[in-house]
């Protein structure tokens, strides 16, 4: 239990949050928090896993290979990224202290708690969840059917994401049984990225009144609580289906989309400043959409409309053409994704 505790310490907060550090001196001083930064490094995470997972599942590479390599390169990428990013450590704020984030976190703690006793299953959980079991004791992936564990051909409608591989590397590195990890572990940090998320769209909607932000996620955390009024709205997804990647799709990265297109549209700052955080923006265009892709082969179709329509209303709002260029990355990225539709078609 011991080591579990140390090495999900590691990789679960140390790791991500080292891969944060360094790209998030791209942002004004105000903007970047030790939330924010943990946020940025679990997309970094996911968008890094997909790039190298795919190779390894084209060549049949093992399960445990990919595991040993992605964890060596994450570990020098995040100690680069503290190497780099040190200096300007200090240079972090931390939210001030009010009343209404005090009642945010007390809400998103008695939800974390309550995550654990949840004993939800469905249909695409037994696939995740099964997905992820087969990687973590056959070492293999997508090659045996995930409700049978019987082996079968590659299967190809579901091997372009790697959510349920990405939940068996967790388990490997933490060394805790897949089921566990994802209704407990992984669970309570998807659900507290969530809630960062929307923490930050607060503090961008009430610059000038940062207790706003806590009271807007106090709000957030009641709409996902009394959302339940389907089983296809987002709130659902996220208290039920928390691990799942659609649920990550849905509650994490297309709201920090959204992020990044407030962010855009702030006036505050211009000249080197404003290429700074285009900059910023295009980077981070093109790690949601790998983390989306990670997560579901849906995140994609989501996500790069939403990117493009958002582009255009930043320029509209900016009068610069130039805008446009953030839109670069995600058109690689739209290329990329069409040629990977393709092959494993």
């Amino acid at each position: 239990m011991l080591t579990t505790i140390i090495l999900g310490i590691l990789w679960l907060l140390v790791v991500p949050f080292g891969l944060g550090i360094f790209p998030s001196k791209m942002l004004k001083k105000e903007y970047r928090s030790p939330g924010l930064i943990l946020l940025i490094g679990y997309l970094i995470l996911m968008g890094l896993f997909e790039c190298v997972y795919l190779p390894f599942l084209l060549l049949g590479i093992r399960f445990d290979m990919l595991c040993l390599l992605f964890r060596l390169l994450s570990g020098i990428l995040s100690l680069a990224s503290v190497i780099f990013g040190m200096k300007d450590f200090k240079s972090f704020t931390l939210p001030k202290k009010n009343i209404w984030l005090i009642l945010f976190a007390v809400l998103v703690a008695v939800q974390c708690v309550a995550r654990w006793f949840q004993g939800v299953t469905d249909g695409d959980d037994a696939y995740f969840l099964g997905t992820a079991l087969n990687a973590y004791t056959s070492k293999t992936m997508y090659y045996l059917d995930a409700y049978t564990g019987m082996a079968t051909g590659l299967d190809m409608r579901h091997a372009l994401s790697a959510g349920g591989i990405f939940l068996a590397f967790l388990s490997n590195c933490i060394k805790l049984h897949p089921a566990i990890t994802a209704h407990i572990v992984y669970a309570d940090i998807l659900l507290i990225l969530h809630y960062i998320c929307f923490y930050h769209i607060g503090r961008l909607l009430f610059p000038d009144k940062e207790e706003n932000a806590g009271l807007f996620g106090c709000m957030v955390c009641v709409f996902d609580v009394f959302g339940y009024i389907s089983i296809f709205t987002p709130a659902a997804f996220l208290l039920t289906r928390t691990w799942q990647g659609k649920s990550v799709i849905a509650n994490i990265c297309i709201p920090f989309v959204f992020y990044l297109l407030l962010l855009m549209l702030r006036d505050d700052v211009t000249g080197k400043q404003f290429r700074t955080k285009r900059l910023f923006f295009a980077v981070f265009s093109f790690v949601v959409l790998a983390a989306s892709l990670c997560m579901a082969g849906t995140g994609p179709t989501l996500l790069l409309p939403l990117l493009g329509v958002g582009a255009l209303v930043v320029a509209l709002h900016r009068k610069k053409i130039s805008v446009f260029a953030v839109t670069i990355p995600t058109l690689l990225f739209a290329a990329v994704f069409v040629v990977l539709l393709a092959v494993l078609k």
